[in-house]
């Protein structure tokens, strides 16, 4: 039986893969911004921000991971001249992942923050590291070589969750968000600031 070819796309399909991934990532920003919970009327026109406030937090966090999704692959499109079939198709599996940040901010997470922030923590790793593990493939295949340090981006993370789960746990959940509000930021700066390269 004759092994079957995997494909190897260039030029047109690139950028028309980029265009699509600008396209989904704005729908993506766009649409965790709806998903944020009005404040709950309890009477006497007082309102009740817990969640509201909660989902704020969440919502700054996937919107600042998505936007350093979003430039770390612009980059990645600039400097690539071929893709192979099979790493499109790992690339449609991110973007899928990827659109699942607006449902985490619309879940409740005052119930159970610490196992939310867990949960939410190991998303954002895997999504991380399955979308490093693309862009690295990559590269090998168009023979680019990058110098790269990731490994204390999931120190980090799990440094912040940890931070986070403390918060919830003496009392405070509708803040277990802000501590991770430090990677994205970090992270962010790195790829549109400096030049990582």
């Amino acid at each position: 039986m004759k092994k079957r070819k995997v494909a190897i796309y260039e030029g047109h399909l690139l950028a028309t893969l980029k265009s699509f991934t600008d396209a989904v990532m704005s729908i993506i920003a766009t649409i965790m911004v709806l998903e944020i919970p009005l404040p709950k009327l309890i009477g006497n026109n007082q309102y009740d921000f817990r969640e509201t406030s909660s989902s704020l937090i969440i919502f700054f966090v996937s919107f600042l991971v998505v936007v350093s999704y979003y430039f770390q692959f612009s980059k990645f499109f600039g400097r690539i001249k071929k893709i192979s079939g099979w790493q499109i198709f790992a690339y449609t599996i991110f973007l899928m992942l990827v659109s699942l940040f607006p449902f985490m901010t619309q879940i409740v997470n005052g119930i159970h923050p610490a196992y939310f922030t867990i949960i939410y923590v190991l998303y954002i790793i895997v999504t991380s590291r399955f979308a490093s593990l693309i862009i690295k493939n990559t590269y090998r295949l168009n023979e680019i070589i990058i110098s790269r340090h990731q490994s204390r981006k999931t120190l980090d993370l799990i440094v912040m969750s940890a931070l986070a789960i403390v918060i919830s746990s003496i009392g405070y959940p509708a803040y277990t968000g802000i501590p991770l509000l430090y990677l994205p930021i970090r992270s962010l700066i790195t790829s549109i600031v400096y030049d990582e390269d």
